[in-house]
């Protein structure tokens, strides 16, 4: 991106705030931030927010040592982890909230939102998977899991694109601060 992605303007915010205030504001009842590259100005930008903070040291290893850290960091009696997106800001707490929904009905091994078909985030793994996690190769991240997984994968349609939309790129990121329509 050219820059900390997470301290990009997003709605008056950065993304990691809007994204954090999102998750606060949803069912979710635990947040658990990881930290990677830069952890002090991700600190900071969230001092007084009510969240734990879980530094992920490997960061360099890609998405899947997140995952694995914010795992480790979760209460022991918490039944499931929702997974979200620093960089997909625009997801609304009645998103996350059809999500948690949808598996707090079936109880799935895995929820995934779906935007006429294509999966996106936020996505939620059940507790029972712990093993899985901790064991999957950081570098290939949870696609491993899912597709180890495919029975126990609960799809959610959602109809708003902001499941599947993320801002990897600056033309990403160009369009939705000189107001193109994101949902």
């Amino acid at each position: 991106m050219g820059s900390l992605k997470q301290l990009l303007p997003f709605s008056g915010k950065s993304f990691v705030r809007c994204c954090v205030d999102y998750l606060l504001a949803s069912k979710v009842s635990e947040v658990i931030v990881v930290t990677g590259h830069q952890e002090s100005l991700i600190r900071e930008e969230l001092a007084g927010r009510p969240v734990q903070l879980a530094h992920n040291a490997d960061y360099r290893r890609g998405m899947g040592s997140s995952v694995k850290r914010g795992f480790e960091a979760v209460s022991t009696n918490s039944d499931a982890v929702l997974i979200a997106l620093v960089d997909q800001p625009q997801i609304a707490p009645a998103i996350i909230d059809k999500v948690i929904y949808a598996y707090e009905t079936e109880r799935p091994l895995i929820t995934i939102p779906a935007y006429h078909g294509r999966n996106g985030h936020p996505i939620i793994l059940d507790m029972r998977l712990r093993d899985a996690i901790a064991g999957m190769d950081p570098e290939l991240g949870l696609r491993q899991v899912v597709h180890a997984h495919a029975a126990g994968v609960a799809s959610v349609a959602i109809e708003s694109e902001a499941v599947v939309i993320d801002f990897d790129y600056p033309e990403d990121y160009r369009r939705i601060r000189d107001g193109a329509d994101f949902p």
